[in-house]
């Protein structure tokens, strides 16, 4: 294994903490939203392990009609060059650790939300956000814990309760909707669960 690739999940854990950590010495939380969920395992269906989503922001109007301009073309490589030029996080999902393999691998495995906006539509709320890095959400922790850049959307959709289930696509699986004039995930009820029982923590 690489240095790189130890490297990388380590610093983006410490990253995660200081954001954590940031809002802790303010003495309030940094996060406009924080949600919690379960993965859903792509094998079996079983509990893959929890995760969390820190919204730090809301992408700015700007960052959001750049976004609906590129969206409709579907060019990964468009789109990913969108996302490294925000100019501020947006905030970081942490996904399971890899278990019996060291303690340096049971540390919470981190990806970057470089977009993400709530709507509410007339089926009810909704969360979209995108990363730059494939979300391995339900994979084996070890093969989900390797940074592979590929532009992926979350599209999570929340009931009546509060609670929301959580899709993930890759490029060929997102297709834009004029109803919300974003992305979305192409046929979301025939697309598999990656992510269930979501909901919002509460702010401290």
């Amino acid at each position: 294994m690489s240095v790189q690739h130890i490297l990388t999940p380590l610093l983006g854990a410490i990253l995660a903490m200081a954001v954590l950590l940031e809002g802790k010495a303010a003495g309030h939380s940094e996060f406009v939203m924080q949600l919690t969920g379960r993965a859903v395992d792509v094998s079996s269906s079983e509990n893959a392990g929890r995760i969390d989503i820190l919204i730090q922001r809301w992408s700015t109007d700007e960052e959001l009609q750049r976004f609906r301009e590129a969206a409709p073309r579907q060019n990964q490589l468009e789109l990913l060059s969108l996302l490294h030029h925000t100019q501020r996080r947006i905030g970081v999902i942490l996904m399971p650790g890899v278990q019996a393999h060291g303690a340096r691998a049971r540390l919470r495995t981190p990806r970057n939300v470089l977009f993400a906006r709530e709507v509410t539509t007339p089926a009810g709320r909704r969360i979209i956000a995108a990363s730059d890095e494939h979300l391995g959400l339900g994979e084996p922790s070890i093969e989900a814990r390797r940074s592979q850049p590929e532009f992926n959307l979350i599209d999570i959709r929340f009931e009546a309760d509060g609670r929301g289930v959580g899709k993930i696509a890759a490029i060929n699986d997102v297709t834009f909707s004029t109803e919300v004039g974003l992305l979305e995930v192409k046929d979301y009820r025939k697309h598999p669960a990656r992510l269930v029982d979501v909901r919002e923590e509460q702010q401290r």
